[in-house]
């Protein structure tokens, strides 16, 4: 299944007012805590794209990447409180990868949902290079969900009578 960017493929990543003021403060920092003169450059143009409003294509991978790792670590949480940490998750949602990471949430929730009522015969989580398997046998349905550092996605979904 294909996963459209909310802000469209290929479109700037027009930043709110709110978002900007953090961004602002917390792109420069973070490129001056990178070692690699190519990575500072790309986090360079990326606190100037901030100060434009934009976040054109090129940059919005290295918006993603500070985003999530500031968000994962609660970085943005203690620097500047729950508010800025909810308008930086509400923008990481509206980039490439929070959109598809929001998509596999909704498509396993769907996959769940089919469960409802059956009565479970079992529930096995397994182990696998760099993420978990969960199984999930029904009376009527057998549900497989793989679960990683950033994702839980659907697997199989298999409805039997």
């Amino acid at each position: 299944m294909a996963i459209e960017p909310e802000h469209g493929v290929g479109a700037p990543l027009e930043l709110k007012p709110a978002e900007q003021e953090i961004l602002l403060q917390d792109v420069p920092a973070f490129a001056r805590t990178l070692k690699d003169p190519a990575s500072q450059a790309r986090y360079a143009a990326l606190a100037e794209a901030v100060e434009a409003g934009t976040v054109p294509t090129e940059h919005v991978r290295s918006l993603e990447t500070m985003l999530e790792l500031a968000l994962q670590t609660k970085a943005i949480h203690r620097r500047h409180g729950p508010d800025a940490e909810r308008a930086l998750t509400d923008l990481f949602f509206r980039t490439g990868r929070g959109a598809a990471q929001r998509q596999a949430a909704r498509d396993v929730t769907r996959a769940l949902e089919a469960l409802n009522g059956l009565t479970i015969e079992k529930i096995a989580v397994t182990a696998a290079p760099g993420r978990h398997v969960i199984s999930i046998n029904t009376d009527r349905a057998h549900v497989t969900l793989s679960v990683d550092r950033s994702v839980v996605q659907v697997d199989r979904v298999e409805v039997g009578g």
